[in-house]
């Protein structure tokens, strides 16, 4: 990768003699929004903190502008963290909340000023300048978070799940925002979230996390497209997994035609939710098959018979178990 701004090389760390990671080497690119997707345990969480120097790692180093930053005390490395409880001043208002930082940093009351404005700007929030944290919404609080994060123009911002305390609407809304500003910024992000629609929308690569190792890296196509395991096709978007012999195969269930093709079966069930139609199909030989469509709910009826089928192209093949 050119231009990396970020390695982690060979990181491991145990808790109490369970190891938490497993080896992970990972290079960042300046101005990447990558993002970190695994179910809870899956040490995405002990990663981040690890970078922002919250935990030591027990082998491997991290390198920030090609420096090695491993033994780095928190304070002193250009990172900044926004965490999902916001973790804002609760005596502070919100300008003096946001300008903590750049105080700590000595600078003049008119360059915290200035700086604290143009932050409030990119999060839309001018004229909350002298409300206390008691007196804002959810999504205002994190804004005010992010601002205070960014404020200090770190090199990485890191994102521990920041939006997981949001309604979906503001979640969703949050997101559109987030990806915005991190253009506007060109600062990277590193953010982690066990919601891989989350991950699709808002990243630049996604990088996703199991039993404390990296199961694949690769931009939001790559790895919802091109799987390369049976835990990733299944983990993100859920895909179908098909045996074939003794190959493994992922296909997306928008890819399985209903009502013609090779492949006979019953209906197990069918279901409508959020404009999405999704009838599952038990094969002759036992598997069960998804298909979805956007649209309303398909005439059909546990029991009835059926045949499916797809595309031979929309068959990638993966490695793990089924």
């Amino acid at each position: 990768m050119t231009d990396t701004i970020l390695s982690l090389e060979n990181i491991e760390k145990s808790f109490d003699g369970e190891k938490i990671l497993k080896n992970i080497s990972l290079d960042i690119g300046r101005g990447e929004f990558i993002t970190l997707l695994g179910s809870s345990g899956c040490g995405k969480t002990t990663t981040i903190r690890i970078i922002a120097g919250l935990e030591t790692p027990d082998v491997g180093k991290v390198v920030l502008n090609g420096k090695d930053i491993t033994a780095l005390a928190p304070e002193k490395r250009d990172v900044n963290t926004v965490f999902q409880n916001y973790a804002l001043f609760p005596h502070m208002n919100v300008e003096k909340n946001i300008g903590y930082g750049l105080r700590l940093k000595k600078m003049s009351q008119n360059e915290i000023k200035n700086e604290v404005k143009n932050a409030l700007s990119l999060v839309q929030l001018e004229g909350f300048e002298k409300r206390n944290p008691s007196q804002l919404s959810g999504g205002q609080k994190q804004r005010v978070a992010i601002a205070r994060a960014v404020v200090n123009k770190p090199s990485v911002l890191l994102l521990d799940e920041p939006l997981g305390a949001l309604d979906l609407m503001l979640r969703r809304q949050m997101q559109t925002e987030l990806k915005k500003l991190q253009k506007a910024l060109g600062i990277t992000f590193i953010y982690i979230t066990h919601d891989q629609e989350e991950a699709l929308n808002m990243s630049s690569r996604i990088v996703v996390m199991r039993n404390g190792k990296i199961e694949q890296t690769g931009t939001p196509s790559e790895v919802y497209d091109t799987p390369k395991t049976a835990f990733v096709a299944e983990f993100v978007g859920g895909a179908n997994l098909y045996k074939e012999g003794e190959k493994i195969f992922a296909i997306r269930s928008e890819h399985v035609r209903l009502g013609v093709g090779d492949y006979a079966g019953v209906v197990t069930e069918n279901s409508f939710m959020a404009g999405l139609s999704k009838v599952k199909v038990r094969l002759r030989d036992g598997q069960e098959i998804t298909s979805s469509h956007m649209g309303m709910n398909i005439d059909l009826n546990i029991g009835d018979e059926i045949s499916v089928g797809w595309d031979k192209n929309d068959m990638v093949e993966v490695k793990g178990e089924k």
